[in-house]
């Protein structure tokens, strides 16, 4: 298994998020000493190409900026900067894409270059695809800070790439927040919370659209036109690939977490045997969940749960079937569980993901 990235590794770009934080305050005549205080990032630091922060670093500049930021939409306004602050080879493939489902696909494929402290699971229903977003990198402690960045970047983009506004629903794993008008603002009214887990959904048909420089290409009349067109797109698909090498360069691909939870997907694992699978005592594996605030227990409930709703999805599978599924030792004993996780039973969740 390749290296996951734990609490003190460095493994985030501070090209992007932190050079944007530091803008942010700049263009506000805000302290960026005070933001900087105790993080162990200097502003020389990020102009450099490839430098790195961990994930305890990352924590401490958050915990400085919310406290710092006048008003409840910092993680807001960041969003809106994430398309335009990327550069090179990751802009060029979104450019190259037909529709969001193929830039759905980019963003899975490449989103640790950019969007590492976020997992992402796909579940294709009737009408629409569905979205369940986990955090890695142990900042479940900004949860609703990391939620709204990562899904305000994903309607941004989407009005940046289709040149018209995101249509879907949102649910999100806590309570209705103080900054509810920025919910509005930024994602409409299909809002709700105190669901299980945070689910974006997106109608089929929406996915399907064109992207605006897809309708560029199909609108051009003339061959020579078309050709230089057609030579531009080859020369961004060459860039395209580009990502690819980056991200295999890089030493990591996954956080402790988000590994773990991989693995918990694929095979019922205790924290004996996990730990075996990442060459590390169970004792050495607590001390770093711990260190990012997590257990084990956390995350291999967090992976049932995702898989119950998948199982949920399907009419054909009953809660006998779905216990034994997930190695519950009965149906009963699955519902106590899940009432537990999401406090409903599991009937109520039938139709989330359908």
């Amino acid at each position: 298994m390749r290296a996951l990235a734990t609490w003190q590794d460095k493994c985030i770009d501070s090209q992007l998020l932190v050079a944007s934080l530091v803008g942010l305050f700049k263009q506000r005549g805000l302290d960026c000493d005070k933001l900087l205080r105790g993080t162990g990032i200097f502003s020389a630091d990020i102009r450099k190409p490839g430098h790195s922060i961990s994930p305890k670093q990352l924590l401490r500049l958050v915990d400085n900026g919310l406290s710092l930021w006048p008003s409840g939409d910092l993680s807001f306004l960041l969003g809106q900067l994430w398309l335009p602050s990327q550069s090179g080879a990751l802009t060029a493939g979104m450019l190259c894409v037909r529709d969001l489902n193929e830039l759905g696909l980019f963003w899975y494929q490449f989103h640790w270059l950019t969007q590492p402290w976020l997992q992402c699971w796909r579940w294709q229903g009737d009408k629409e695809w569905h979205f369940l977003l986990s955090l890695d990198l142990g900042t479940q402690r900004h949860t609703q800070f990391f939620i709204e960045l990562s899904l305000s970047s994903l309607v941004a983009s989407c009005k940046q790439l289709m040149g018209q506004g995101w249509h879907g629903s949102m649910s999100f794993p806590y309570e209705t927040p103080q900054n509810i008008a920025q919910y509005y603002k930024y994602f409409g009214t299909d809002i709700s919370f105190d669901a299980p887990l945070c689910r974006v959904s997106m109608a089929k048909a929406f996915m399907q659209q064109p992207l605006l420089y897809a309708q560029q290409i199909a609108s051009v009349e003339s061959q020579a036109t078309r050709h230089a067109v057609t030579h531009a797109v080859i020369s961004r698909q060459s860039h395209f690939q580009s990502p690819r090498y980056t991200l295999f360069a890089s030493e990591y691909r996954l956080g402790l977490a988000a590994g773990i939870r991989l693995s918990l997907m694929r095979d019922n694992l205790s924290l004996p045997e996990m730990a075996e699978k990442l060459m590390m005592s169970p004792a050495t594996l607590k001390r770093r969940l711990a260190e990012m605030d997590l257990s084990f227990g956390q995350l291999a409930d967090e992976t049932r749960l995702i898989k119950a709703l998948y199982y949920l999805a399907t009419p054909s599978q009953d809660a006998h079937t779905i216990a034994n599924s997930l190695s519950f030792s009965d149906a009963s004993n699955f519902r106590r569980s899940f009432k537990r996780w999401t406090g409903q039973l599991p009937t109520y969740f039938r139709s989330w993901l359908a």
